[in-house]
């Protein structure tokens, strides 16, 4: 579909990195406690609510390597080294981005490898947007924060150490994207599956946008391919 980079997120199970979002085994048909307590022997033997088993890291590195660049997004902290010793064995150092919305968990990665690009996810805990009597509330504090937000994001994204800011998509103002860029920094927005607000926050500047539906760009025209 023409993607120039893949996202996917890395956490730590007892004995290797896999590709996991969730940090509990309850994404797993049977599946009980955390996954930082499973051998990766352990979780293969687990089926995911799609069927696939779980892929490592390695496996992705070997996969994707030279077809696209790579949004590395690191789940928990304490993994940094293993991780770029990962990263610097196959290879691909130069064609990452490590994202997280831990700051410290950057400023390790940054100590370990000061030429990485780095990325700080913001905000870090929008879950009550789901809940239907916090809405609201999540509305008000939405409206807010896109008016402070372009006074305060650079020092975000400073405090992480970090290249670049990976901006949930409702928070996201041509006003922050002008501040963040005169920063310096880059910016990215998550996840957009929408093709009007693929296109409505394209016309902002950002430096990316992550979506579960690639070929929505190449419908929308050749100039967000």
């Amino acid at each position: 579909m023409g993607a120039d980079a893949i996202e996917f997120d890395v956490q730590a199970c007892q004995d290797g990195l896999v590709l996991l979002h969730d940090e509990d085994m309850a994404q797993f048909e049977g599946g009980q406690g955390a996954v930082a307590g499973a051998t990766l022997q352990e979780l293969r033997a687990l089926k995911t609510r799609d069927g696939a088993r779980v892929a490592t890291l390695d496996e992705a590195l070997d996969l994707i390597k030279g077809r696209a660049l790579m949004n590395v997004d690191l789940k928990g902290a304490g993994h940094e080294s293993a991780v770029l010793d990962v990263l610097r064995d196959r290879g691909v150092v130069d064609d990452v981005i490590i994202s997280s919305n831990i700051a410290a968990s950057l400023r390790a990665v940054r100590e370990i490898e000061p030429s990485i690009r780095t990325g700080i996810s913001h905000p870090q805990n929008h879950s009550a947007a789901g809940q239907p009597l916090l809405r609201p509330l999540v509305k008000l504090a939405v409206k807010l924060m896109r008016r402070t937000l372009p006074l305060n994001i650079a020092g975000v994204i400073e405090d992480a150490h970090a290249s670049a800011v990976m901006l949930n998509y409702h928070f996201v103002t041509a006003a922050t994207v002008r501040r963040v860029h005169a920063a310096g920094k880059r910016i990215f927005v998550w996840t957009v599956d929408d093709a009007a607000d693929i296109e409505r926050i394209h016309t902002m500047g950002v430096d990316g946008i992550t979506s579960n539906r690639p070929d929505l760009f190449a419908q929308i025209g050749p100039a967000l391919c």
